[in-house]
């Protein structure tokens, strides 16, 4: 076994799991933080506004005696995304890990320095941070910087200061445990993720919400904060809207054509915010049956899927499930490690092998090559032959009926 010092782009049978959840808002540097630390060239990185992570993924390298899994998750002001979208899907994430009884170490929280302020949605965000963690769980989390490269060392360490002893910004957090620090380089990162060695993993305020408690997820603490939030902008929109109304009538009464023009503009502009805001509303009243229904016809599909091994026509060819055949290899290793705290360690190690050794192939021994569409159904075969069907289903991987008629030779 190699020394437990060193740090290696694979996983290790048989050594212990650290999974760490990578949080903040778009442009805060996860994706650089995660690819930094792990060396992997599947993390895209973005080098504007627009967020490169739109869902769940888990990255994986061993270091220092441990197998680290880190959490990918989409910014809380994602730009393709609502805040209700982002906040349904890290706590389905969450809920569904808790139930399988799997738990974080903790959660790294980026900030850039480069911000100016921690104003707007970025507070707004923050506050909903700590309503998804709780009050116990911010021990287990580490507020770090990033972009320190971007603004000088005296404006840096203003800024920074600022983030600690203002209460309503980090200075709460740290009076429950939470610990700061910078990411400036790779051995930084790497003593980030050091500090959650020693750390016990304990289950979020949301995860204690949704499974213990079996609240609707605008029922917490976190969803409350979106709610209210929902609430108060669509009062904003609401009272706006109003003044467009008087003031568009004065306008026919002066007939001003013009500013009739730019006032039905405007109130076009609102009602199409309100109906985000109505959807967003919608979306954490329906979050809790939605999800029940989403479980079961995954199930059910995936029984369907089995069933059909007995019954499928030799003669028909076969057909590679949809979402496979859209996907790449690269894809489907993203999902599986966000998944992978779901499942036995034994058949952890047991998937990470497999993966290392699908990576020498070679119609995958490149990075192109593992991009491509299509690839993910190589490594589903695979895994189906040697990972257990239930395991498969924690990870998202689709059940892949075989070509029977190529298997028993028939043509």
């Amino acid at each position: 076994m190699p020394e437990s010092n060193n740090t290696f782009p694979y996983t290790i049978s048989g050594a212990e799991w650290v999974t760490v959840a990578v949080m903040g808002v778009t442009g805060a540097g996860k994706s650089t933080f995660i690819q930094t630390v792990s060396e992997s060239t599947d993390v895209e990185i973005g080098h504007s506004l627009e967020s490169c992570t739109s869902e769940m993924r888990g990255y994986t390298f061993y270091h220092k005696g441990k197998n680290i899994n880190l959490i990918d998750t989409p910014g809380f002001n994602d730009t393709h995304k609502s805040e209700t979208e982002v906040l349904q899907e890290i706590a389905a994430w969450l809920k569904t890990s808790y139930k399988q009884s799997k738990k974080l170490h903790g959660v790294i929280y980026l900030h850039s320095i480069n911000n100016p302020r921690m104003e707007g949605s970025a507070l707004r965000n923050l506050r909903m941070f700590r309503q998804l963690c709780g009050a116990d769980p911010l021990r287990n989390v580490i507020l770090a910087t990033t972009f320190w490269g971007k603004v000088s060392k005296e404006l840096g360490n203003e800024r920074e200061l600022e983030l600690r002893t203002k209460p309503e910004f980090w200075g709460g957090m740290i009076q429950r445990g939470s610990q700061v620090t910078r990411f400036t380089n790779r051995d930084s990162a790497l003593k980030i993720v050091e500090l959650f060695f020693p750390k016990e993993p304990i289950p979020l305020e949301i995860q204690l919400e949704l499974v213990d408690q079996s609240k609707r997820l605008v029922e917490t603490a976190a969803g409350k904060s979106v709610n209210e939030e929902l609430n108060r902008l669509e009062k904003k929109h609401e009272n706006e809207l109003q003044k467009i109304k008087d003031e568009y009538i004065l306008a026919i009464q002066e007939k001003d054509k013009e500013l009739q023009e730019t006032l039905q503009d405007a109130q076009r502009k609102i009602d199409q915010n309100l109906d985000k805001i109505h959807r967003q509303q919608e979306q954490l009243r329906a979050e809790r049956r939605a999800d029940d229904r989403r479980r079961k016809n995954e199930f059910d599909l995936q029984i369907q899927r089995m069933q059909s091994l007995s019954t499928v026509n030799l003669s028909e060819p076969h057909e590679t499930p949809v979402d496979l055949q859209d996907i790449s290899f690269d894809d489907l290793v993203g999902r599986i490690r966000a998944n992978q705290i779901k499942i036995k360690p034994e058949d952890r190690d047991k998937v990470e092998k497999i993966i290392r050794d699908a990576e020498k192939r070679d119609d995958l021994s490149s990075s192109m090559k593992r991009k491509a569409k299509g690839t993910a159904k190589i490594l589903a075969r695979v895994l189906q032959v040697a990972v257990p069907i239930v395991s498969l289903t924690f990870l998202g991987v689709p059940i892949l009926l075989p070509d029977l008629s190529q298997l028993m030779g028939t043509d």
